[in-house]
């Protein structure tokens, strides 16, 4: 894993923007101030943008980690500017500045010779197109590139892709329109129309043990992920990058109905003040984000390294320790979800 210690921010600036689909835009940034930082398939670059609602927004780099140029995200503008793409489509224009951190993020590939399965919708390609960038360059790794959008005009980095693909043997690909036609099937854009199913993926599929990353829209990741598990994936292969939206559903414990003994040898009691829950932690979740989230809460959150602030929430008493040092400390009586545990009984408003 890359240094993700605390540096000085660089400055990028915009060197190109490139319309890749109907709503999304590339940003190709040089580094004008401070040094290159490689990064790996599947991080993220975390941006300040100067928006008062959001210091920091976290956008995937979607170039391939050898293009030592500078860094590609490709953001879509979403209907009510959310996490500031409405700020970068409107002015982000050529010549352009801004303050970034260096890249971070844990979705990215694992270190084998495992067959892989790129299984994305919508924008959530961004990662991918890194990802199969690299593994294009490793014939010993079968790839599947499997994507699903709304139309061809929805349709974003066709011709990266197949130029990716045409040459490298070792990857397969199909697109699936859910709005299609047959002149897109004719002609190629697309080779299945109606949403990604069962059927589909059990026809597509190899028969062999393979990892599966998988990004996308919420409803698309819970979908895909139970078909997958249908057809026989281990819920353990299956890597998946939210960006704001549900994990898969994990298990829950029962509200106890009242307060726990912290000194009982059950650890410390976790209190949620405003759904009137409280949990006894056990250390099985890595953070107090995670712990929440395995008793069917959905506190907000964007990034889940300590870099946004999104899953930032008021400490009602108790206090915090940080697996993970934010990038930003909240602000007073305020923690970070994301990369926070208790050292004690803690009340927190959720």
């Amino acid at each position: 894993m890359l240094d993700t210690g605390q540096t000085a921010p660089l400055t990028l600036e915009v060197a190109e923007r490139v319309r890749e689909s109907r709503n999304v835009v590339s940003f190709r940034f040089k580094v004008v101030e401070g040094d290159l930082a490689p990064f790996t398939a599947g991080q993220y670059l975390p941006i300040r943008l100067g928006l008062p609602e959001r210091p920091i927004s976290t956008y995937t780099i979607s170039s391939d980690p050898r293009d030592r140029s500078g860094y590609r995200i490709s953001v879509k503008l979403e209907p009510e500017g959310k996490g500031g793409s409405r700020h970068l489509h409107e002015a982000a224009e050529v010549g352009a500045r801004f303050l970034a951190e260096r890249p971070r993020g844990k979705f990215v590939l694992a270190e084998d010779d495992r067959p892989v399965l790129l299984l994305t919708g919508g924008i959530g390609v961004t990662p991918a197109l890194a990802m199969l960038a690299e593994l294009a360059r490793h014939p010993d790794r079968p790839t599947w590139f499997v994507h699903a959008c709304q139309n061809a005009q929805e349709h974003s980095f066709a011709d990266e892709v197949a130029a990716l693909a045409g040459a490298a043997p070792h990857v397969s690909t199909h697109v699936a329109y859910a709005e299609g036609c047959e002149e897109d099937l004719a002609e190629g854009r697309c080779q299945s129309i109606g949403l990604l199913d069962r059927e589909t993926l059990r026809m597509l599929l190899p028969q062999d043990a393979y990892r599966v990353y998988l990004c996308g829209p919420d409803g698309f990741m819970t979908a895909m992920r139970a078909v997958l598990v249908s057809l026989g994936v281990p819920d353990s292969e299956i890597q998946q990058e939210s960006f704001g939206g549900a994990l898969a559903e994990a298990p829950r414990q029962e509200p106890t109905g009242r307060p726990a003994a912290a000194s009982d040898g059950g650890g410390p009691v976790v209190r949620f003040a405003r759904s009137d829950l409280e949990f006894t932690w056990d250390g099985s979740s890595g953070t107090l984000l995670e712990f929440a989230e395995a008793q069917g809460l959905s506190p907000n959150f964007e990034c889940r390294d300590g870099i946004c602030g999104t899953c930032a929430c008021r400490k009602l008493s108790g206090e915090v320790a940080y697996a993970e040092e934010p990038l930003d400390s909240p602000e007073d009586g305020h923690v970070l979800l994301c990369c926070s545990v208790p050292k004690g009984d803690v009340t927190l408003d959720i």
